[in-house]
């Protein structure tokens, strides 16, 4: 056996040992890696789909799928009778960095898309991992779906108090973060906000939505903020899978 082709099995025994994550997701981000890193070079064609089905011994039409992708983020281009050739490098990453300070949270401009999944008046409180602040009478609930580079990583549900929710208008929480609306809508400003993050496993819908087996492992992160009067005036729960995900934090 070859050392080249000793590398392609490895890597595509590697990728089907990772049964948490989509066989299109993993391909789009090994081959994102492969651009970033040079081994795709610009302007150079990449090998043919049915090259890659070898390679990774996956279906054609999930390989279709990834270049599908990467067409899509611009990366690639795809010309009749030529091949498939590089025609950039990523600009971000394909992991979602979980903000960690206020001013991350309200501050980001995050490289994303989301899908509205329901938006009401809630049927009860919001979810709590901790107790924080006293409950409104009644609150909005949105959720979405986020997506980057077009695969789905994250179910955000959101409860944001209904008498704010109405003043500040429906309209306006058509952004990628709910929470610069309301740090930029709370008079007096807000008392307290806090973020809680724990590992735990995908229920059945979240599952379907984020494209997952049931019990997969997820980062649920709830956010909760408190106005001057001790009101719980917005809660958060966002479901994220953790193969799209990472955490940094400078420790000194």
């Amino acid at each position: 056996m070859s050392a080249a082709k000793a590398k392609r099995d490895a890597v595509g025994q590697n990728l089907q040992s990772r049964g948490g994550m989509p066989m299109y997701a993993l391909l789009l981000s090994v081959f994102r890696q492969r651009i970033e890193n040079g081994d795709w070079a610009l302007d150079e064609q990449i090998p043919t789909l049915d090259e890659l089905c070898v390679e990774f011994g996956a279906a054609r039409v999930t390989v279709r799928h990834a270049i599908g992708l990467l067409e899509a983020e611009g990366l690639i281009g795809r010309y009749r009778g030529r091949g498939t050739f590089v025609l950039k490098k990523p600009e971000s990453a394909i992991w979602y960095q979980v903000p960690m300070t206020w001013a991350d949270n309200v501050g980001q401009e995050p490289d994303i898309e989301f899908d509205l999944l329901e938006s009401r008046v809630a049927d009860g409180a919001p979810f709590h991992f901790r107790e924080v602040g006293s409950p409104a009478p009644s609150y909005h609930l949105l959720r979405r779906l986020l997506l980057r580079h077009h695969v789905p990583y994250c179910v955000g549900t959101t409860y944001i108090e209904k008498d704010l929710f109405d003043r500040i208008g429906g309209e306006r929480f058509d952004v990628p973060v709910p929470l610069k609306i309301i740090d930029q809508s709370i008079r007096g400003g807000i008392a307290h906000a806090e973020q809680t993050i724990r590992v735990v496993a995908a229920e059945l819908q979240t599952a379907k939505w984020l494209d997952l087996p049931p019990g997969a492992p997820l980062l649920a992160v709830v956010r909760s903020v408190v106005d001057q009067n001790g009101t719980l005036i917005y809660e958060s729960l966002g479901h994220f899978r953790g193969d799209f995900v990472e955490i940094h934090s400078d420790l000194r």
